[in-house]
């Protein structure tokens, strides 16, 4: 290109700039098996645009807890769960009656058992003595939390079980996902 020691530079670099711009050499698509390839990429790109403006995604809450009781004492005779769960700072308020929830029991054996329902109640438990001091100081709050399981289940759990709570608190686009961050 800048190789012609008689040529002028503007002449090369006007040479150069139209080499450039040729894009449309590059660009050829001349084979049904390229034009294919591009409109399953053309199409593939449509739908990803498409779920993350209109899909939804599920955002869930998962949190330890410990159980204290269990009970029967509802008016619709369905099985609850009774437990201690560790929320983080800010979190507890995004958990409403009425959300699905599902609690995960870990017995003794190490063995985990998944059983579906819904939020019943949630109220703040109160550390007393001196622990009430640092309760503001913590990173974690204590809430007493009532699941109410399917009404097709019956069973019986131990005071003290672990425990863990996923509990989800609404769907959102993508997009309203990542703006929620």
């Amino acid at each position: 290109m800048f190789n012609n020691p008689f040529g002028s530079f503007q002449d090369s670099v006007t040479a150069a700039k139209e080499e450039r711009e040729q894009l449309d050499r590059l660009l050829t698509i001349s084979s049904p098996r390229e034009r294919m390839l591009v409109a399953v990429i053309v199409a593939l790109s449509m739908l990803l645009a498409a779920w993350f403006f209109f899909g939804d995604v599920a955002r869930n809450v998962t949190v330890d807890a410990v159980l204290v009781e269990h009970g029967n004492e509802l008016p619709t005779k369905s099985s609850s769960i009774q437990a201690l769960a560790w929320f983080a700072r800010g979190v507890e308020s995004q958990v409403k009656v009425g959300l699905p929830a599902v609690v995960t029991l870990i017995d003794a054996g190490g063995e985990a058992a998944s059983y579906g329902g819904q939020i019943g109640g949630i109220s703040a438990a109160r550390l007393s003595g001196q622990l009430a001091e640092f309760e503001s100081l913590a990173p974690v709050s204590v809430h007493r939390v009532t699941v109410v399981l399917d009404k097709d289940l019956d069973v019986e759990f131990d005071a003290g079980t672990q425990s863990e709570i996923v509990i989800e608190v609404g769907r959102h686009s993508p997009i309203a996902s990542l703006r929620m961050r």
